[in-house]
């Protein structure tokens, strides 16, 4: 795997290996990942992977993996019945709910560590995947844990 950084981006070269053994399909595809093991989204969802805390646009996954944005957006709706976003969002969300149960931080710094800019837009995502706030749900989660 090469990685090189280009307009604040990480990107990632990943080899062509036969054997599925490599360190990078065990990052993405491994049990805890939320990514599906699809052979041929392996290199996007890598590129997610590596850069979901930055501010990512369908345009920069697609030029990484060296597809058109529509070519990519149909496929990746096609294999999995998500979207290319869909996918960012719900990898930052995952990260945050993470930090959230595992760290003492604001909520507004999570936020920021998982790619958002915009501290409301990223309350609005939580909030729709969850149905409950970013501080409501870790109490309730934490007051779970406890039990």
């Amino acid at each position: 795997m090469a990685t090189f950084t280009e307009n604040g981006l990480v990107r990632v070269n990943l080899k062509q290996e036969k054997s599925s053994t490599n360190k990078e399909s065990k990052k993405v595809n491994t049990q805890d990942s939320i990514f599906p093991s699809i052979p041929r989204l392996h290199k996007v969802f890598e590129f997610i992977e590596v850069n979901y805390h930055q501010s990512i646009r369908l345009k920069e996954v697609a030029q990484a993996v060296g597809y058109s944005s529509a070519y990519l957006t149909d496929l990746v709706r096609k294999l999995t019945g998500k979207t290319v976003n869909n996918w960012i969002i719900e990898r930052r969300i995952a990260e945050a709910s993470t930090l959230l149960l595992e760290t003492n931080d604001s909520v507004d710094d999570i936020a920021l560590k998982v790619g958002y800019q915009n501290i409301n837009h990223f309350y609005c995502q939580f909030r729709d995947y969850y149905q409950n706030t970013p501080c409501a749900w870790r109490k309730i989660q934490r007051s779970h844990s406890l039990l």
